[in-house]
């Protein structure tokens, strides 16, 4: 009766950005990362690929603006292909694209969180207290990077200021009436 019609690939965008989510949910990492990096390349000025490595990267670059369509785009894919590497578990990988959004936007609290959880996850618990606490720094009221840093405490030993986190973090869920 009806045929299946096979949808040609969107180019535009938003097309590349949700063929990239709907291959997250299916769990088609691959193709989600060859969908970011269509975005990355259409994005990047002058087809210049952030240094996998960190700095220096195009955003780095001395005199360099991004639009703002620019940085919409690029934190949106270097952000979500690096979530595809977390599932994959090529962590470097990831914290080199999480880093690559932090270069766009130093404040970018998703990138910062990722990367902690990352650095928890291969057990370096020194940078994970790193990231944890800048994102304090630039929200203070984010409970569960208190848990987080509780917990990185704890594995090191820091008894004192892991309670300290810990209590804190307890109070926020008791002010903010936060449920799990």
């Amino acid at each position: 009766m009806y045929k299946s019609i096979k949808r040609t690939p969107r180019l535009d965008p938003w097309g590349l950005y949700y063929d990239g989510i709907e291959n997250i949910n299916k769990k088609n990492f691959d193709v989600a990362i060859s969908n970011f990096d269509k975005l990355i390349i259409k994005f990047n000025p002058d087809s210049i690929i952030f240094s996998p490595n960190g700095c220096p990267c195009a955003a780095c670059f001395a005199g360099n603006k991004l639009s703002k369509i620019q940085r919409y785009w690029l934190i949106k894919a270097f952000g979500n292909r690096a979530v595809c590497y977390g599932y994959k578990k090529k962590y470097e990988k990831a914290v080199n694209d999480f880093e690559s959004v932090l270069n766009i936007d130093n404040k970018n609290i998703k990138s910062l969180h990722n990367i902690a959880h990352i650095k928890l996850l291969t057990s370096d618990f020194h940078a994970a207290i790193k990231y944890l606490t800048k994102i304090i720094t630039i929200d203070p009221e984010h409970n569960k990077s208190y848990l987080k840093r509780a917990l990185a405490y704890r594995e090191i030993d820091e008894n004192e200021k892991a309670i300290k986190d810990f209590e804190y973090h307890s109070y926020l869920i008791k002010k903010n009436k936060v449920r799990y």
